[in-house]
């Protein structure tokens, strides 16, 4: 096999070819009121791992040259979104009273609106929306490893289809009851909750495309995906 060395020429095609592909993954990520992180800098920081994912690539693998670009890009990202919303300690004590107004609301049968946690928490509803932003992209880290192997192959977790190519059989075990567990997961979970994240994970929609089907705004789709997958959390926490 010819070894892998793209000219000048040949990587600036590449480049141009895949940066719409950048714009897309970003858009899946992105959320635009309220703007927990800035667009144009997970464009940014995918297209350096482009740029990576074109001096790294190793044919040897069996792994496709799209589908290595489509993680590195997706991974720098994820990184970026790591630096933004897991490091900062008022986020991450937000996050944690929210899911405690949650549990509380939940054990005195009330629901979990956006309102009802507003007022207990003591907050606004824009700050609110703001914690289910950062719980939204939170979520797309942590699903991040059970969608995706760690080569660059998606394990379509979602679909229930494909297995992970690790050699410790008590990985491969682990990974297929964790795949298992969230598809069932999934099936108890509201119409329109599971096709949403079937939108978004398995059909990769786009959140503004989301919205145009469900004819709400993008925002609006980002609170949505985020109570979906807090609904989703709290099932797998308690056991299916």
């Amino acid at each position: 096999m010819a070894k892998w060395g793209p000219t000048g020429a040949e990587r600036e095609r590449m480049l141009q070819s895949f940066l719409p592909l950048v714009g897309r993954i970003a858009a899946r990520i992105y959320i635009p009121n309220p703007a927990v992180i800035d667009k144009e800098d997970l464009i940014s920081q995918g297209v350096i791992g482009l740029l990576e994912a074109i001096e790294k690539y190793n044919p040897e693998r069996d792994v496709s040259f799209e589908s290595f670009v489509y993680r590195r890009v997706h991974g720098a990202m994820i990184d970026s979104i790591r630096a933004v919303s897991f490091s900062t300690r008022t986020v991450n004590d937000r996050v944690k009273q929210y899911r405690v107004a949650e549990d509380r609301l939940m054990a005195a049968g009330e629901s979990v609106t956006e309102e009802n946690v507003a007022k207990l928490m003591g907050l606004s509803l824009m700050q609110v929306r703001e914690i289910l932003g950062h719980i939204f992209l939170r979520a797309v880290v942590s699903l991040d490893k059970v969608l995706y192997s760690d080569d660059g192959d998606e394990c379509a977790a979602l679909e229930a289809i494909g297995s992970h190519t690790s050699p410790n059989p008590a990985q491969i075990l682990e990974e297929a009851e964790l795949r298992a567990g969230l598809v069932a997961a999934l099936e108890t979970l509201a119409l329109r909750d599971r096709q949403l994240l079937n939108m978004y994970y398995v059909e990769e929609m786009t959140l503004k495309e989301i919205a145009a089907v469900f004819e709400v705004t993008e925002g609006r789709v980002s609170q949505l995906h985020a109570r979906a997958l807090l609904r989703l959390r709290n099932i797998l926490r308690q056991g299916v």
